[in-house]
């Protein structure tokens, strides 16, 4: 039985992702494709579609942020503010096309054009409902999102009629849990993780255990979108711009995952390391079946309320510890 507190919203929803491959610098190309993605998604009957992290304006690595300039011109040209071009024209096809997107960009700072973030754009038919911004920023030798960009600093979660939506970045859900346990408890049961990650050993594996993890520990659906190995912009090569060792190493293999019940998560849809597009049709009513058995979300807030005192205060304590 779906609870109270959910009944207004669609019992089914149809999710999907873009394995995509980004052309490095180019705004203009990563729109189109965006767009030729969301109208075959929006063809497929897909109702909420995921794309990577920068799907806008590819993430490689950047040679004057590695060496410490205070201004890079390369990120600067590729940012905007949202509402911003792109955004609006996402949103505009996501009226027509009835759809839930979100998309990975740089965002530029509405109040101080000198703050950049590494953002997650989230639209829908209702229009541009806000971004979430990176909190766990890379850091060097291995990346230099940590220099280039300032972290999030709020957790929001997005209203549609499938219910609140939760849309997150790449290390803020593969390496830390409390992100996407806060937008559970605000009451997200989808959660759209927006990822640029590099392939390695066993890296597929692991995409698909953590992105079941998060789904069965937080009793949600969530999506891995991931980029898929691809090239920077010749011109961003000619100017010294892009590192081509953190351009085309990424591992692909999109996710889709969530509680089965009464067997625990598993995936519903996995891409491989090429282009494409996934999609799997999930059942709230199903979903909620496991909150007949563990409603943890009412327990955090009435029976187990002293314990989420705890752990709240217990955070508060480490962070200015050791």
């Amino acid at each position: 039985m779906i609870p109270e507190r959910y009944a207004g919203y669609e019992k089914f929803v149809t999710l999907g992702a873009a394995n995509f491959t980004c052309v490095s610098g180019d705004k203009a190309a990563n729109l189109a494709k965006i767009e030729a993605n969301m109208r075959e998604a929006a063809a497929q009957g897909v109702n909420i579609l995921a794309f990577p992290e920068e799907a806008l304006t590819g993430c490689g690595g950047c040679v004057p942020c590695r060496e410490g300039a205070e201004y890079c011109e390369y990120h600067a040209g590729l940012a905007e503010t949202v509402p911003g071009p792109s955004t609006k024209r996402v949103a505009e096809l996501a009226r027509e096309l009835d759809l839930y997107v979100a998309f990975g960009m740089v965002e530029r700072d509405a109040d101080d054009p000198s703050i950049l973030y590494n953002a997650s754009a989230f639209v829908g038919p209702e229009g541009i409902q806000g971004t979430y911004r990176k909190i766990h920023l890379g850091t060097l030798p291995w990346v230099t999102e940590g220099i280039t960009f300032k972290p999030g600093r709020s957790i929001p979660v997005f209203e549609t009629r499938f219910g609140p939506v939760g849309v997150i970045i790449c290390y803020d859900f593969w390496f830390n849990p409390e992100p996407t346990r806060i937008m559970a408890l605000k009451g997200a049961r989808i959660i759209l993780n927006t990822c640029a990650s590099f392939d390695g050993p066993h890296k597929r594996d692991n995409m698909i255990a953590v992105t079941c993890t998060r789904a069965q520990e937080n009793c949600v659906y969530t999506v891995s979108a991931n980029q898929v190995a691809g090239g920077p912009a010749p011109e961003s090569y000619a100017a010294g711009q892009v590192e081509e060792k953190r351009s085309g190493n990424f591992a692909g293999n999109s996710v889709i995952a969530g509680p089965d019940f009464p067997a625990f998560a598993r995936p519903y849809a996995i891409a491989d390391g090429t282009e494409q597009l996934i999609s799997a049709t999930v059942s709230f009513e199903k979903l909620h079946r496991w909150e007949s058995i563990f409603p943890w979300r009412d327990w955090r807030a009435g029976r187990l309320s002293a314990t989420s005192a705890l752990i709240a205060e217990e955070f508060k304590n480490l962070v200015h510890g050791p």
